[in-house]
């Protein structure tokens, strides 16, 4: 499938109006060259204010302006039809970043050495989503999530359990947790979207040979979603543990119940953590990955949280590359980490956060699936579908409209190009 050309991606997008809300790093000097970061993490507004202001006082040539966007994508999508691009962007690693990298709008860091020192595994994660050409890869990888399952550690340990390792003993536990009388797992799946990371997280595991692999042969139409039928049936099996009303409580009322340890486990990537801790700094928490039937096939779904492009044309490439590589430095990556409860990307660093540590050993050894749900187009309102899947437990329709809606939605994208 041919990508198509800039021209005919921005003339093929819609120019939204967006407020936006600049968050100086220092104030202008002459003979500099002045740079926008053009960012979306609203929780890393003064950690990445503190970067720009250490960076700028160390190189008097440049200074650096951070821009905080909260709806990105749109802001970023009306810059490029002006032709306006940032000098430097982040942005969430999912389809809409493999959108815009398929456009060959951004930069390609393949010709710089600055992933030579990124996990392997990690590296490949973001042109598995998309790339502007052949060997390319469109981004640097500033931070991780893991998708699995975070568990309440006192109440493990209260029935004496141990995190399993295949998906039988999951389920044997969150048996003997019922009969109990402990919800084994909280869910809000009030809001739409709550059941996608569960749908990842299983998935990653029974895909054995790669979830990114999975998709390009469905994009070819020589996969049908009936091939992802156990996934389906293993999240109708989890979703009949846990609190009664989870059609009635969303995301957020799921933290704080989870919170306040009504249920030992919350399948859910590990950026909850922090609104977790938000309601109960006390809880103790730890993670598994979602287990497959096979301990070996076992793999954390992990996703580029935060990452790092900027456009083909760079207008100050060399101070550009020179900010990037400051931000993607040892000491910066590790504080921003910390701070936003994420997994490092560069080799030999781990995270040192409690909760995180057992999904460490994956990122270790390269066993890393990307998100299912990531790879979706995004005309096809696979929430939605998922929504209703929960609720009626209604496997065959399932797959029948997202075959349906795969295939009506891929077919329009081509003929558009």
């Amino acid at each position: 499938m041919a990508n198509p050309s800039r021209r005919e991606f921005l003339l093929g997008m819609f120019a939204v109006g967006t407020a936006t809300m600049l968050a100086g790093c220092g104030q202008p000097r002459s003979n500099q060259a002045d740079l926008e970061f053009f960012q979306y993490k609203s929780e890393a507004i003064d950690l990445f204010d503190d970067i720009c202001k250490q960076f700028n006082a160390q190189h008097p040539d440049i200074l650096v302006k951070q821009n905080f966007q909260a709806d990105n994508v749109t802001a970023l999508r009306v810059r490029l039809v002006k032709e306006d691009m940032p000098d430097i962007v982040t942005i969430n690693a999912d389809y809409a970043f493999g959108d815009l990298a398929r456009s060959g709008v951004f930069y390609d860091f393949a010709l710089t050495g600055m992933l030579d020192n990124v996990q392997d595994g990690v590296a490949q994660i973001l042109p598995s989503l998309g790339q502007g050409g052949d060997g390319q890869i469109n981004g640097l990888p500033l931070s991780t999530n893991g998708s699995g399952i975070i568990y309440n550690r006192e109440i493990f340990d209260q029935y004496r359990i141990e995190p399993p390792k295949t998906w039988d003993e999951l389920i044997a536990i969150a048996e003997e947790l019922e009969a109990a009388g402990v919800d084994p797992f909280y869910w809000g799946f009030k809001d739409n979207w709550t059941g996608a990371p569960m749908f990842s997280s299983i998935s990653g595991g029974f895909l054995t040979e790669g979830v990114a692999n999975w998709y390009d042969k469905r994009r070819a139409g020589e996969e049908s979603f009936e091939t992802l039928r156990p996934v389906f049936e293993k999240m109708s099996q989890v979703a009949k543990f846990g609190n009664k009303n989870k059609f009635e409580i969303g995301y957020n009322d799921g933290n704080q119940g989870f919170a306040q340890g009504k249920a030992a486990m919350y399948i859910h990537g590990t950026y909850a953590i922090p609104a977790i801790r938000s309601y109960n700094p006390d809880i103790q928490l730890a993670t598994f990955a979602t287990p497959a039937d096979r301990e070996e096939d076992t793999k954390v779904v992990s996703g580029v949280d935060v990452a790092l492009v900027m456009g083909t044309n760079p207008r100050h490439e060399e101070e550009s590359l020179e900010f990037l590589s400051y931000v993607m430095a040892e000491e910066n990556m590790l504080s921003y980490c910390k701070e936003q409860v994420a997994f490092p990307t560069l080799q030999g660093t781990s995270t040192t956060d409690e909760a995180l540590i057992g999904l460490q050993p994956y990122f270790e050894s390269d066993r890393i699936a990307t998100y299912s749900d990531h790879n979706f187009p995004q005309g096809i309102n696979l929430n939605n579908y998922m929504h209703q899947f929960l609720i009626d437990g209604n496997v065959d329709r399932f797959i029948s409209v997202l075959d349906r809606q795969w295939d009506k939605v891929t077919a329009r994208i081509t003929e558009t190009e």
